[in-house]
């Protein structure tokens, strides 16, 4: 995974053992690398351009927001923004419920 990648999947968890959290990033980092190649150029791609954007332009917390990072992606007026955390929530979620 790229740097942007494991940023976000580490903010997406919400295990905090240590072991689990590499299990965890492990399965996410599996999942990407089987993917079919134009679709991990298009995620490496989105990677690439939000994480140059967000070491730029940092966001703030909001009203409470758990992570700011994670909390703009969720709420940008762009799709592909939005389906990007999406993808990594469901990921994490997957294997913080269903991994042994």
């Amino acid at each position: 995974m790229l740097w942007f990648e494991r940023q976000v999947v580490d903010r997406l968890m919400s295990t905090h053992d240590p072991r689990r959290r590499a299990e965890v990033m492990a399965y996410v980092d599996g999942t990407i690398r089987e993917l079919p190649e134009h679709l991990r150029a298009a995620i490496g791609g989105a990677s690439l351009a939000f994480g140059g954007w967000f070491s730029v332009v940092r966001p703030r917390s909001r009203g409470g927001a758990a992570d700011p990072l994670v909390h703009s992606l969720d709420n940008s007026w762009l799709p592909p923004m939005r389906q990007y955390v999406r993808l990594f929530r469901g990921l994490v979620l997957f294997a913080e419920q269903e991994l042994p």
